[in-house]
Parts: structure tokens; C-alpha cells; sequence
């Protein structure tokens, strides 16, 4: 999958907040009608992580939060990844 196919097709898809592990914050969508899942993490280190505002009732989208962050979509493999590391 191309990143301008995934962000039009899951862009708006709402990503909730499922964790916190080793300066990640893990957002996830819920499983989808054809199983894919998104996922979303921000944060990677110290200094990004101090300056994120997290509100785990609120939801994410790749369209608002997912620029130069670590994304991709799941159904069994990976379908598409978006890895800055």
C-alpha cells in the first residue's frame, strides 16, 4: 500500500489509546469490518514524549498526529508501515 492510499482510506479511522512502553504512546483503532487494524506510536524518546499532551478518552488520527511518527496497519502481517527509526 502507497502512504497516500493509506492516509485516505484510515486517515480519520479514530485511534484510541491502548499503552505506554519505553517512550511510546501505543494508540489503536479498533479491528475493522475487513480486519485490519491501525496503529499509532508517538513519542521514541525523552524529549518528544515531554512534550506530548495525551488524553486517553480522546481519540488520534493518522491525519492529525501521524506526520513523522511510527504507523502502520495489521490484519495477521504487516500491510503497510510507516517507520522513521
Amino acid at each position: 500500500m502507497e502512504d497516500e492510499e493509506v492516509y485516505e482510506k484510515y486517515g480519520d479511522t479514530p485511534l484510541y489509546f491502548s499503552h505506554y512502553y519505553n517512550f511510546l504512546f501505543v494508540f489503536k483503532s479498533a479491528v475493522l469490518d475487513n480486519g485490519d487494524q491501525v496503529f499509532l506510536h508517538l513519542g521514541g524518546n525523552m524529549e518528544k514524549v515531554s512534550a506530548l499532551v495525551v488524553d486517553a478518552n480522546e481519540p488520534m488520527t493518522l491525519n492529525e498526529n501521524g506526520d513523522n511518527e511510527i504507523a502502520f496497519i495489521k490484519n495477521k502481517e504487516v500491510l503497510w508501515k510507516q517507520d522513521l527509526e
